[in-house]
């Protein structure tokens, strides 16, 4: 493993010990503010449709202007955006709905050009799983102390406080960012691309499973808070163990699955985050959620650098930047269907926990059965999952 690899999980580990204090929360948050229900839907939609526009931008930015630039730009539009939320939360909340929709864009630039500067640092899908596994440890670092951090930080002092930490610790990390100018890349002509068909069949299912994985976040808390009663400095635990988990974990998993054959573990970590969403209709106190976090947190680690790791072994090398970009539109439209779907459902289904997450835990079901279709049946996509080295 490279010392650059370990430089960039710095680097996401500071950004997320930044960011990990609002996402979970940014739901929440606009509920608490005065939006309803359905309006807060429609932000994770027009949040779907800016992270798909920011996805393509940023894959086709990374390969033209370079993948370091493209962090810094990233980096640094969303401290100013951050600080600009800061100052204006008590003033209207749809202002602070536009300036974090604004702020995502941002984020998925960052986010496109620091998952594919790992391509062009790491050849094969053994690698790339190991690469991914490293990097998903220092994110999670900052991960686990997040959402505990701001989950006081929001009960003592309020919540336009968490804007300012992560905007002042985002700028703290643009130092790292720096260092990586050496292995600035970019492509010298540029033309929109066609992916291929294994990368485009791979999309599907994935889309689905990232719509499961995106109830990590507003559905999981707003539930636990508002139907539950959980206090949010509680709900910070979950989060915690969440990262914590992922920490000791996952370099430890990402080897192990660097030596097997991903297509069926990444089947097994699917039924994972199905089974273990199912099961919150259950849940009635911390206790018991940080006992389903810990399952929902197994699959999550079996399935993160599996995905990323396939995705980046179907890419071209010259454009691996646009390929990560459709690959970060999917995976956001996903995570982001994930809360959409749930602010809709919690509005019918609040009183019937049972239906509620059967429904927003099926996803992760259908995508388990697809995957294992398509390995059975495209040769090409069978093929390119068994490049281990």
């Amino acid at each position: 493993m490279s010392s650059t690899i370990n430089k960039i999980a710095l680097l996401n580990g500071m950004r997320a010990l930044g960011f990990s204090l609002i996402w979970p929360y940014i739901g929440l948050i606009l509920y608490k503010l005065g939006l309803p229900f359905w309006l807060i839907g429609i932000y994770y939609s027009a949040q779907m449709l800016i992270n798909t526009i920011s996805q393509v931008i940023g894959g086709v930015l990374t390969d033209i202007l370079g993948r370091v630039k493209l962090m810094i730009i990233g980096n640094v539009g969303s401290v100013i955006v951050l600080l600009l939320t800061y100052f204006l939360i008590k003033f209207n909340v749809i202002v602070v709905m536009v300036l974090l929709l604004t702020q995502s864009l941002f984020n998925s630039m960052f986010a496109v050009a620091s998952s594919t500067i790992v391509g062009d640092l790491e050849k094969g899908l053994g690698n790339l799983i190991k690469a991914y596994s490293r990097i998903r440890v220092g994110a999670n670092a900052g991960w686990a102390l997040g959402p505990l951090i701001s989950g006081y930080v929001m009960y003592y002092l309020g919540y336009g406080y968490v804007f300012l930490i992560t905007a002042l610790m985002a700028l703290a990390s643009t130092p790292l960012i720096l260092m990586l100018r050496g292995l600035e890349r970019r492509i010298v002509s540029f033309k929109l691309i066609k992916v291929n068909v294994p990368f485009a069949l791979f999309l599907i299912p994935t889309m689905l499973l990232f719509s499961t994985m995106g109830l990590l976040g507003f559905a999981l808390t707003t539930y636990y808070n508002v139907v539950k009663n959980i206090k949010i400095s509680d709900i910070g635990l979950v989060y915690a163990l969440n990262g914590f988990m992922v920490v000791v974990l996952q370099d430890k998993v990402g080897n192990f699955l660097s030596r097997r054959d991903v297509r069926y573990w990444l089947v097994y970590g699917s039924l994972i985050y199905y089974f273990s969403y199912s099961l919150i209709f259950i849940i009635s106190n911390i206790y018991e959620a940080l006992l389903d976090i810990a399952l929902v947190t197994t699959g999550e680690i079996i399935v993160s650098p599996i995905v990323l790791a396939i995705a980046m072994n179907m890419a071209e090398s010259d454009k691996r930047g646009q390929y990560m970009g459709v690959f970060g539109l999917v995976s956001n439209i996903g995570r982001t269907m994930g809360s959409v779907i749930s602010s809709e459902a919690m509005q019918y289904m609040i009183n019937n926990p049972f239906l509620l997450w059967q429904s927003l835990s099926s996803p992760a079901l259908a995508a388990s059965v697809i995957y294992l279709g398509l390995f059975r049946i495209n040769r090409r996509l069978t093929s390119m999952t068994r490049q281990l080295h």
